[in-house]
Formats: C-alpha cells, structure tokens, sequence
C-alpha cells in the first residue's frame, strides 16, 4: 500500500503531548507514513527538546510557516502537489487545525480515506465552560447550568445577565460555533474516528453513526525510552509530578495535605520531598509561598522528555492530578498521557481524580493508588506512606497489554488501517 499522510503540527522534536503519543504510535506500526509538521513553533507545548529518531517507516515533512494558520494552508497546499502518493490520511488534535485540513483534502478528494485522532473535545470541552471563557456564567447553553432548575431557567436577572455577556462577547460567539462546525464536519465526514478513552468516546459519540465508525485507542508508553532504575537508596521519600497544573487542574488538596503534615512534624522535610516539574496556577503558587512549603515541595522548570521519564522511573511515587469537572461532566472524559508515561515507569502512582470515567477505572484496574479530591483522603494516604511504608504494586501485566506503544500501534494496525484496507477491496 501507498505511504499513509499524517497532518500534525506537533511532533518532536517538539516536546508536546499530542506530538509524543503521535511519535510512538506510528514508530511502532508496521506501515509507512509522512508526517506533515513543523519544528519553528513551540507554544503551547514544553519547548524542542525532544531527542528521538524515527525509525525508517516515518519520514518528517516539514513546513515553512511559524503560524498553525500558515502551517494548515501549507498543509493543504501540499497535498494537492502529491495527492497521486497517497490514498489514505490521518489528522491529529490539537491543535483543531488539523481536521481543517482533512475536511479540506476530504472535499476536494472523496476518495481519501480519512482517519480523524481527537486528542480532546473541540466543540464542547469541559473547560470552556468552567473558566467562562466561551459560555456566559449565566447561558443555558453552559454546562454549569445543566441541572439548574426551572426558577433559575426562566429567572428574569439571568436572562437579562446573559444577553448582556452575548452582546458583549460576540466574538466569543463566533468562536464557539466555528469550533462547533469544525467538530461536527470532522465527525461526519472522516471514515474512522480515534478517540483515547472510552469516557470521551461516550461524551463525542452523539449518533450510532459517529459510534460505529470510532476505535478506543489509549496513549501509551514506549518501553525503550527509559533507562535502567537507579537502585541506590534514598535518604528519603521521593514523590513527583511532572506536566501542567492550572486553577481547574489544581494541586491545592496535596498543598493543604503536606501543610497539613507539616504543622504537626517539624521534621517533615526530612522525611518526603515533593518535586514538581512545570507549570502550575498563581493561585497555588501563593498559597505554596504563604505557607513554607519550600522545604517539603521543590519547584523545577520543565525538562527534556527523556529526562522526565528517568525522574519517573527513579521516584517512589508519580503524582497525577485531575481538574474536577464534575459540575459539567457526570464523568472524567480526559485521558492525560502523562499516565501512560507513567505506566512505563513502572513506579507506582499517586493520583486524585474524579470516581467515574476511564481514567478512574485505568488507574484502579493498574492497581494504582486513587483517591478523591479530599485533602484530609490525601492527608491520611500520605501519613500511611511516610511513616508506615505504605505503598502499592502495579498490575504489569494489566500496564503491558493495554498501554505498551507495541499492543497500540497492533490495534491500530489492526483495526484502524486494517478497516481502510477491507473497504478498498469492496
């Protein structure tokens, strides 16, 4: 079969996560690809760090322009030069430019098979509701407001309040319904949808449609990027985070837990060490300030990606966090592929999300130490772990055949490209 084009703005050397799970899955799989990228622009990712060769089956392509803009025209653009080299594509996101480009290369050429990655929601993510940023605080169309009663529906202050916000944020308006047409033309005009987790595949799924042709494929780690485990004793315990935290993914409850134990053990700073590679809110960073946690959490600025996994493998417990998005989502319908990296560690992890949804069931079924949002929960995990040895064993063989980029990139092969070439014999 012909070369397979992937359309990704991010890849590495790029350290991103949408680029990462993008290196393993196609260095892993037994077809060939183009990738059209860039390696100019770094925002929002953790800058071009990334020392990773591709193996023979991928072959980089990259564009000229800084801008994504310029980077989706290029796309396209390119495409119609070589459109006799392939038959078959495949769009990751984010950023959400790239389903323009394959809504474009889908129009203009119907018979490319089309596969679209979606990394998160595009049209109705979580967030943008939560942070106001899309939907007024007081808009029925806010996720928020899912449950709000009749009283609160037909409340003559809120109607007034949100038609003040519309006229105001028309640009955001605007915004919000070129996201929405950008998901659903995606959505209905790919041949096959990958989604990470089966939350987000319910939550994006509104049509036995959209369903039938979609595959659950999660992130996943590659084995031969960490080095060997550091055996040499530590003079205390080590536990890390590395990846984004923001006010919605916040780490105040660990925060108010460790001060919690620190006002009762002078000596704490002895005994645990946090360590924290990225960002984090300014919120959070204020409250870590006020209260003196400088000698129990250490505060880092990002690293390359391979030093992150040797930091993952040499911890004694990987901290994930999830932003609760409960008022929004009566499940997690995020994956972060931070766990998978995780997974690969083989450390065991230390994580507070929400009860319900994949990653949730992931974690537990990994036999990973999980917890709520309670900073007393976590208060009374961590006093087991400092002072009682308490700790976990991950389930490797669960880890292996569910997340090691080999058994992904088979399924992909498998059910993904293997889809594409059943149809091209009918």
């Amino acid at each position: 079969m012909k070369r397979i084009l992937v359309i990704s703005w991010f890849y590495p050397p790029i350290n991103s996560s949408e680029g990462l799970v993008t290196f393993k899955l196609l260095n892993n799989s037994r077809y060939e690809y183009d990738v059209y990228t860039q390696k100019s622009a770094t925002d929002f990712s953790y800058g071009k760090n990334v020392a990773l060769e591709n193996h023979p089956n991928v072959r980089p392509i990259y564009a000229k322009s800084r801008t994504i803009a310029g980077w989706r025209d290029e796309a396209i653009k390119y495409f119609r030069e070589h459109a006799d080299e392939y038959d078959c594509i495949m769009t990751r996101s984010m950023p959400h430019e790239s389903h323009e480009v394959g809504t474009a290369i889908k129009k203009e050429f119907p018979r490319v098979y089309w596969i679209a990655s979606f990394g998160d929601p595009i049209k109705t993510n979580p967030y943008q509701h939560i942070n106001g940023v899309l939907h007024s605080y007081n808009g029925m169309d806010n996720l928020l407001n899912r449950n709000k009663g009749l009283r609160f529906r037909l409340s003559p202050k809120r109607i007034l309040f949100s038609r003040f916000w519309s006229l105001k944020n028309r640009g955001a308006i605007k915004h919000r319904r070129y996201l929405a047409k950008l998901e659903d033309r995606a959505l209905k005009y790919c041949d096959r949808i990958i989604f990470n987790n089966e939350s987000q595949q319910r939550f994006m799924a509104t049509s036995d449609r959209i369903m039938k042709k979609s595959v659950v494929l999660p992130h996943s780690y590659d084995s031969s990027f960490y080095p060997e485990r550091d055996d040499a004793p530590h003079d205390k315990i080590r536990f890390l985070f590395v990846g984004h935290l923001d006010d919605i993914r916040t780490v105040r409850p660990l925060f108010e837990a460790i001060k919690d134990l620190k006002d009762s053990d002078e000596k704490l700073a002895q005994r645990v060490r946090f360590d924290f590679y990225g960002d984090m809110s300014d919120n959070d960073l204020v409250y870590w300030a006020k209260n003196g946690l400088g000698d129990v959490v250490i505060l880092h600025r990002n690293v390359p990606y391979l030093e992150s996994l040797a930091l993952m493998k040499n911890a004694d417990w990987n901290i994930h966090i999830d932003g609760n998005i409960s008022s929004v989502c009566d499940e997690n319908i995020f994956f972060a592929a931070k766990i998978a990296d995780y997974f690969g560690s083989g450390t065991p992890i230390f994580a507070y999300t929400m009860t319900s949804g994949s990653t949730h069931e992931y974690l537990k079924n990994a036999g990973e130490l999980v917890l709520s949002y309670s900073a007393m929960e976590i208060r009374q995990y961590l006093y087991c772990i400092i002072y009682k040895g308490f700790t976990v064993t991950p389930d490797a063989e669960y880890i292996g055949k569910k997340f090691d980029a080999k058994f992904v990139a088979e399924r992909f092969d498998d059910e993904v490209i293997g889809n594409y070439l059943k149809s091209k014999e009918k």
